[in-house]
């Protein structure tokens, strides 16, 4: 079945955690579970690579083709998410706010070498979740740049980036090409549907009630993120 958007969706994940945090999303374990055995079982899940390359005019992508991100790098990415993973076979992308590896509900760097080593991919998130519009050039290209050499001093490759708040501008997207990232992601946001841009890959939010087939389609099959209200990008 071919579905009505111009890439495969991509889902975006924060916290996988039995307590709901008040400015974040969560999905709790149980409802992860559900929808990551749905996606494996009804969709065709592949790495956020492989969407920008076929975006690059590289292999095509399988029907039904479906990719999995996190925000932020918190704890609850290693355990419960990853294992969940692993048994599903799923691959996915962990945006990294760099300045927060091995602070306390962050990821180690044993731990993202562990997951590395496993088949998840890390990219960056920032060095402290700044919303980049807002920054000078001097220190936007610090900050994108430093946050992808802080993910590579772990001998990990770091080819994309998801901007912090989902805010960017054309300065924003010139400058992440730049410091050597392949792709970047995105919220809700952005000046176009089509053609699609792989500097601003829009995303769909993933939430706790979505554990039905019927609900993992209606979030995947390409109407939901067609009929959204695309909202500016700053």
């Amino acid at each position: 079945m071919k579905l009505p958007f111009w890439y495969p969706p991509i889902l975006a994940y924060h916290r996988v955690h039995p307590d709901r945090a008040a400015d974040t999303p969560t999905v709790s374990p149980e409802a992860f579970e559900k929808q990551m055995a749905i996606l494996a079982q009804r969709w065709k899940p592949v790495s956020l690579s492989a969407i920008v390359e076929s975006l690059e005019g590289g292999k095509p992508l399988p029907d039904r083709a479906v990719a999995i991100t996190f925000d932020d790098g918190t704890q609850d990415n290693f355990i419960p998410a990853c294992p969940i993973l692993l048994r599903y076979r799923i691959p996915a992308t962990i945006f990294l706010i760099t300045g927060q590896i091995g602070q306390p509900g962050y990821l180690s760097a044993d731990q993202i070498r562990q997951m590395a080593e496993s088949g998840v991919s890390f990219g960056s998130h920032g060095l402290d979740h700044e919303y980049l519009p807002s920054l000078v050039q001097v220190e936007l290209e610090r900050t994108l740049s430093e946050s992808k050499r802080a993910i590579e001093n772990l001998s990990i490759p770091s080819e994309f980036i998801s901007y912090p708040g989902g805010g960017y501008t054309a300065a924003v997207m010139s400058a992440a090409r730049r410091c050597g990232y392949r792709g970047a992601c995105a919220t809700n946001r952005g000046f176009q549907r089509f053609p699609p841009d792989r500097w601003a890959l829009r995303r769909i939010t993933m939430h706790e009630k979505t554990v039905t087939p019927a609900g993992m389609w209606l979030r995947c099959c390409g109407y939901y993120g067609i009929n959204r209200r695309l909202r500016a990008p700053s």
